[in-house]
């Protein structure tokens, strides 16, 4: 079956879509070092001419896509939070967390993208990119302890958090995002008080 960005549609140009598909459908065959610009074109059905109107090589095609992903996913998380302060943690009920849904949606890709035919080390790039993220939003507030680094305590969540997301991913998403939204919901409240919304430095585009 055909993979298909569907958030892209209203965002780029029908060629850079087919090159984004081309890619992804060469990528459940071979490395990703073995896939020539030329097998990308043939499959997409395009000029040599058209590729370079649009990209230097085909790394710079493999970066966008990563980032129209990441970019996806961070629109997808904050917008839980966009008009929120804090987050009480105790009072939470059965609230989705918004970028499980998201990963669900697109798992297809990110499980090709953390699989064997990439050699970047997409998933230090999908780490960094959650936890930058919930970095750049988040204060959370534990218990009182004036001995605990604040900046090393928001890195343990982050990365704690997005260790569970990536072993789902690579699970093939043995429960449904509303299920494990509930069940990172009961970590949260066994371990935290309160998420501060830290001043907000982006936008809800």
């Amino acid at each position: 079956m055909m993979v298909e960005f569907q958030f892209l549609d209203n965002r780029v140009k029908r060629t850079k879509r087919d090159f984004y598909n081309a890619l992804f459908e060469l990528l459940k065959e071979k490395k990703y070092e073995q896939i020539t610009i030329k097998d990308i074109i043939d499959y997409a059905g395009y000029s040599r001419g058209t590729f370079y109107n649009h990209y230097k090589e085909k790394d710079d095609l493999l970066n966008e896509i990563i980032h129209s992903l990441f970019e996806e996913a961070s629109k997808a998380q904050r917008s839980s939070y966009i008009n929120e302060r804090s987050i009480n943690v105790q009072t939470l009920g059965n609230e989705p967390i918004f970028i499980l849904r998201h990963f669900k949606q697109y798992g297809k890709y990110y499980k090709i993208l953390l699989g064997e035919n990439i050699q970047i080390d997409f998933h230090q790039k999908l780490t960094n990119m959650f936890v930058n993220l919930y970095l750049e939003d988040f204060d959370m507030k534990h218990p009182p302890d004036g001995n605990i680094d604040k900046n090393l305590l928001n890195k343990y969540y982050g990365y704690g958090l997005i260790g569970l997301i990536l072993d789902w991913i690579n699970a093939d998403f043995p429960i449904k995002p509303e299920e494990f939204s509930k069940e990172l919901i009961k970590i949260f409240k066994f371990s935290l008080g309160a998420i501060q919304i830290k001043q907000k430095s982006y936008t809800n585009n």
